[in-house]
């Protein structure tokens, strides 16, 4: 995968809006018009799936819940429990709080919605769970 492939992969769909940056050797990020509710752009990654071939990573780092964490912590089992339901609910994995999705290549551009609509999910859930 290159920064070509992606271009080429994103521009046969409507999200032609898109730019690729290689931050490392084979990392991506992508620019795209989505964005916080302050206006942050929402940090997405791509980069080679661990399921092989034809497929793409979409990932964000551990950016997402360091970015919750400056306005709300998981303390309780509750809260944890929505966590996780809204990453199920959205198909995307965590692990050690790298957010994830892999998706095959020709739904790459589906794949990089479902993220950031699961990423944003996740960044308003403060206003979901009544802290105590």
């Amino acid at each position: 995968m290159n920064a070509q492939h992606i271009a080429a992969l994103l521009n046969n769909t409507a999200s032609s809006v898109y730019d690729v940056y290689e931050r490392r050797p084979g990392k991506y990020q992508l620019i795209i018009p989505i964005r916080h509710e302050d206006g942050d752009m929402l940090d997405i990654y791509l980069k080679d799936s661990h399921l092989g071939e034809g497929y793409i990573r979409v990932c964000d780092y551990g950016l997402t819940l360091m970015r919750l964490s400056y306005t709300f912590d998981l303390t309780t089992d509750s809260q944890q429990r929505i966590f996780d339901s809204i990453l199920i609910n959205n198909g995307v994995s965590n692990n050690d709080g790298n957010l994830y999705l892999d998706v095959p290549a020709v739904r790459l551009n589906d794949g990089i919605l479902q993220f950031a609509s699961c990423v944003q999910k996740v960044c308003d859930l403060r206003y979901w769970i009544q802290t105590q």
